[in-house]
């Protein structure tokens, strides 16, 4: 959400109103950048969101105990 509104976007609030705006692309045809979304981790519907950045690999603010890190888009939590 920071990041698109400093690049002068208005996106929805929610990782579940954002995963309604934009077109969706398979996973193989991620790009560094895109916005990937999460379904089913900590609560029903879409509940995650992060940024692809290449090699199977996506950023995003984890939870406040471990904040922002890395991960992959193979792990079983995702």
């Amino acid at each position: 959400y920071y990041l698109l509104r400093q690049r002068g976007y208005n996106p929805p609030r929610t990782a579940a109103g954002m995963s309604r705006v934009g077109t969706s692309v398979s996973k193989g045809a991620l790009k560094p950048g895109d916005i990937v979304f999460f379904a089913n981790t900590y609560k029903r519907g879409v509940s995650h969101v992060g940024i692809y950045i290449g090699k199977g690999k996506f950023v995003h603010a984890a939870n406040s105990g471990s904040g922002v890190r890395t991960d992959s888009l193979n792990s079983a939590y995702y």
